[in-house]
């Protein structure tokens, strides 16, 4: 079961995902949901994230 939810981008990083590979906003929440995906695989990344951003 998939849950949507909301996340705004920064209009820089869309900017640039969108020139990187010519992404529409489709693309990029799959694009998106693919990069959480490889990014919570690994969890000392993701707490030394937490970490670095104090959450």
């Amino acid at each position: 079961m998939s849950k949507r939810v909301v996340v705004e981008i920064k209009p820089d990083l869309h900017k640039e995902l969108r020139k990187l590979a010519v992404l529409n906003d489709l693309k990029i929440y799959a694009l998106t949901n693919a990069m959480l995906e490889d990014y919570l695989a690994d969890e000392a990344q993701v707490r030394a994230l937490l970490k670095r951003l104090k959450i």
